[in-house]
C-alpha cells in the first residue's frame, strides 16, 4: 500500500513537467519566424541558421522533449524549413522526410486542438510531396521559377476538394489560382 502512496506522489511531481512547454523550442520558432522576416544581407549575417534549429528540433523529439500542442506546432514550423538545396538545376529537400515528420507533428498539434496548426497540415504535406513526387496536394507550396521570374504553384492535385483546403484554412482552389501561375508539368515521353 505505501508503494501506491509513492507512485502516486511520484506522478504528481514528474507530469506537470512532462507536459510543461518546451520554452526553448518556442524561442527557437520565434527565431525562424524573426530571421524570415528580415532582408536577405540582414539574415544572412545571422548566426543561427535552419540546419542548426532542425537539429536542435530532431534532439528535442528524440528526448522526448516535444510533448504539448503548441511544442508540436513549433517542431513541425521548424521541420517545415529543412534547407533546400539543388542537383542538376533542380531544387531539392536537403532531407524530405523531415517534412514528412513536421506533417505528422502539426496533425497532431490540430487534432489537439491547436487552431493555428491547421494551415500548417496542408503546408508540411504539400512540401514533402513537392519535393518527392512533383506535385502537391492543398496548394500552398510555390517555387521561383528562374525562367519566368516569378513565383509558381507546384502542380496541384485536382481531386482534392475545397471542402478539404478549408478544413486547414487553404483558399479554394480557383482562388489560389488567380493570384499565382501553376507550374506547367512536363510529359515524358513514353518509351516504346
Amino acid at each position: 500500500m505505501n508503494y501506491w502512496y509513492l507512485i502516486v506522489a511520484f506522478s504528481l511531481c514528474v507530469a506537470p513537467q512532462s507536459l510543461a512547454q518546451n520554452l526553448e523550442l518556442k524561442k527557437l520558432a520565434q527565431q525562424d519566424q524573426a530571421v524570415r522576416m528580415l532582408p536577405p544581407e540582414e539574415a544572412s549575417k545571422v548566426n543561427w541558421h535552419d540546419d542548426d534549429r532542425v537539429q536542435l528540433v530532431l534532439e528535442f523529439l528524440a528526448k522526448g522533449t516535444v510533448q504539448t500542442p503548441e511544442d508540436k506546432f513549433y517542431a513541425a514550423l521548424i521541420l517545415d524549413h529543412t534547407p533546400l538545396g539543388s542537383c542538376d538545376d533542380r531544387v531539392v529537400a536537403k532531407s524530405p522526410y523531415n517534412y514528412l515528420l513536421a506533417h505528422y507533428l502539426a496533425k497532431q498539434s490540430f487534432a489537439a486542438g491547436y487552431k493555428d496548426a491547421g494551415i500548417l497540415v496542408a503546408q508540411t504535406m504539400d512540401r514533402y510531396l513537392s519535393f518527392t513526387v512533383g506535385h502537391q496536394k492543398y496548394g500552398t507550396n510555390r517555387v521561383y521559377n528562374q525562367t519566368t521570374d516569378k513565383e509558381e504553384l507546384v502542380p496541384i492535385d485536382r481531386s482534392v476538394p475545397d471542402s478539404e483546403r478549408a478544413k486547414y484554412g487553404v483558399p479554394p482552389l480557383a482562388e489560389l489560382l488567380k493570384t499565382w501561375p501553376e507550374q506547367k508539368t512536363e510529359k515524358k515521353p513514353v518509351a516504346k
